[in-house]
């Protein structure tokens, strides 16, 4: 062979190495993240030369050991059953996962291809490395922070990671509508998303929206941000303390659960503003005092409380129209009573005090009827009590005809009654002034009773000032009638 023929040939056989190792070419990255006791996947692509291959053989390789090989027993003993050919080699896809990711993982390693015969090939100059991470990367979160109550609210939670085999688990605190994508990133990062889709409600005001990630191997993240949700205000209420003493002082204090804050406004019952601000004091309360209501206002709306009506404590108030009237006869006697708490009611009649022969209690009225055998009497005192003090009145009984017609028919003979009563006190008084002694006569002895004790009360106001009536002649000695309206005629005529 001459010096050209060979310098033809030198040429071929190099222009065919040159296509030969041109054609063996691999895309991997140079450098993967991986987080300890994760997983890790290492993205892989290859080319070999055009020729026929109907079996395929990947390796990976960290200098002379193997890490991976579909024979296990051919693979290094710490790397068996942790390592993983993701891709499908038919397709050029040699991508390789590590499960349980550990710091001595870190390589550099590289991927190696037999196919049949003789075409194999080390890829040993295209090495990938492993970079450890200790703990998960920051999540990104976001979330409109400050909503309307009933506002729909979409919420973002985002993290990047090596193990697209097995992407983060996301878990949120509250409940709604969750959508999960991934992406694919560059360099063996994966981007895995969740989304959170609900309403607001008054009841996620200030309370922390909470986005759980947990990594293949267990590790977790859980980001939080609070939502501010604005709302009208609910739950209006006054507090008060309900029974006060008629002429006291009254303090009311609204309430309510709102955001913003709410302002307030008092009102009367018929709408009329009465006063602004959170608290209102009624003074000098009376019984026909007007109920109240409270209106809570910020921007979001204005609500009302419901109506509030104090229960104001007072003293017995007899009514005037209380009256003794006669129906065929039967003569009953009703005590109409205004208080509160419900008096006790009574009646006196001569030296007897009698018990309501029937009590109706309707609110703050309180109406005591008597019906007995009234006798001569020609009237009766009521008597009205309760824990605040006490009030009486007297009522006239009715006069009976018949009674009356009977006094004038005898007239003549009650007159001589009455000139022989006084003739036979007269001897009497003649003989003791002679003797010193009480004589036994056909009168017989006459004994006075002992009155019956009555409860002691208090003088309390008068509705009705009887100005021309005057008994402190008739009661001065009696306890009985102490604070009891009489008319000083009557007794002029018994």
């Amino acid at each position: 062979m001459d010096a050209l023929q060979q310098l033809v040939f030198f040429m071929c056989i190099c222009f065919k190495a040159t296509q030969t190792e041109s054609s063996w070419t691999v895309d991997v990255p140079s450098s993967v993240e991986g987080l300890l006791g994760s997983c890790v996947v290492i993205p892989c692509s290859y080319n070999y030369p055009d020729i026929a291959a109907h079996t395929f053989t990947g390796i990976w390789r960290i200098d002379d050991q193997v890490i991976y090989h579909p024979t296990e027993s051919n693979t290094m003993e710490k790397y068996r059953g942790r390592t993983k050919l993701l891709g499908d080699l038919s397709k050029k896809n040699c991508s390789l996962m590590i499960e349980n990711l550990q710091q001595s993982d870190g390589g550099p390693f590289f991927f190696r291809i037999e196919l049949e015969g003789p075409n194999k090939f080390s890829y040993s100059n295209n090495k990938v490395s492993i970079s450890m991470i200790g703990e998960p990367n920051p999540t990104d979160f976001f979330v409109q922070e400050e909503v309307k109550e009933g506002q729909t609210v979409s919420a973002f939670c985002s993290v990047s990671h090596s193990c697209p085999t097995n992407p983060p688990d996301f878990h949120w605190s509250h409940s709604g509508e969750q959508h999960f994508q991934t992406q694919n990133l560059q360099n063996g990062q994966w981007k895995a998303t969740s989304t959170l889709t609900f309403h607001s409600d008054r009841t996620d005001n200030n309370k922390p929206l909470r986005c759980r990630v947990t990594y293949h191997g267990g590790k977790q993240r859980e980001p939080s941000k609070t939502i501010k949700v604005k709302y009208a205000p609910v739950n209006v209420k006054v507090e008060y303390q309900s029974d006060v003493n008629e002429g006291e002082t009254a303090h009311l204090k609204c309430s309510s659960d709102a955001n913003p804050v709410s302002s307030y406004e008092w009102h009367s019952e018929s709408g009329a503003l009465l006063n602004k601000g959170q608290t209102y004091t009624m003074s000098n309360v009376s019984r026909n005092s007007e109920a109240v209501y409270c209106t809570a206002v910020n921007e979001e709306g204005r609500v009302k409380s419901s109506t509030v009506q104090l229960n104001v404590l007072y003293a017995p108030d007899i009514e005037t129209y209380s009256k003794c009237s006669s129906y065929n006869g039967i003569v009953k006697c009703d005590c109409i009573v205004q208080s509160r708490p419900p008096s006790t009611v009574h009646f006196v009649l001569g030296d007897r005090v009698l018990p309501s022969s029937k009590v109706e209690k309707n609110g703050s009225v309180t109406t005591g009827t008597l019906q007995t055998d009234f006798g001569s009497f020609k009237f009766v005192h009521c008597l009205a009590n309760n824990t605040l003090g006490n009030s009486n009145l007297t009522l006239f009984l009715p006069v009976n005809d018949n009674m009356q017609n009977i006094f004038i028919a005898s007239g003549a003979g009650v007159i001589f009654l009455i000139i022989l009563i006084a003739t036979g006190v007269g001897v009497v008084r003649k003989c003791r002034g002679r003797s010193g002694e009480t004589p036994t006569s056909d009168l017989g002895t006459m004994k006075a009773e002992r009155p019956v004790e009555l409860p002691r009360y208090a003088p309390t106001k008068r509705k009705e000032d009887r100005k021309d009536m005057s008994c402190s002649d008739i009661y001065a000695n009696d306890h009985l009638y102490g604070n009891t309206d009489c008319d000083e005629s009557i007794y002029n005529n018994v």
